[in-house]
């Protein structure tokens, strides 16, 4: 046990002193030009640069696409006939 904190002390100080100085880390930038008119449009107005709300149709399809996909899982699939076989034991 005490070789393994041995090693794990040895490899933590490696990785510790390898870390390069604040001054020679080598990010990228990013060019913010193409999000800073629709940063400015929030900012302006929040409702108007909203992106619209899905409409009733999207969320009943979606919620139809879920009853399905959960209705295939193994467990819900022989739900019906298992139930069915419990009434009718004598």
């Amino acid at each position: 046990m005490t070789v393994l904190a041995s090693c794990l002390y040895i490899k933590l100080r490696r990785w510790a002193s390898e870390d390069p100085a604040p001054g020679e880390w080598t990010g990228k930038s990013i060019d913010v030009g193409e999000i800073k008119p629709k940063v400015d449009d929030v900012r302006r107005n929040y409702l108007a640069a909203r992106q619209s709300a899905k409409g009733v149709r999207f969320h009943k399809a979606l919620l139809g696409f879920t009853r399905r996909a959960v209705a295939r899982l193994a467990y819900f699939r022989d739900r019906k006939s298992e139930e069915h076989a419990h009434t009718h034991d004598p």
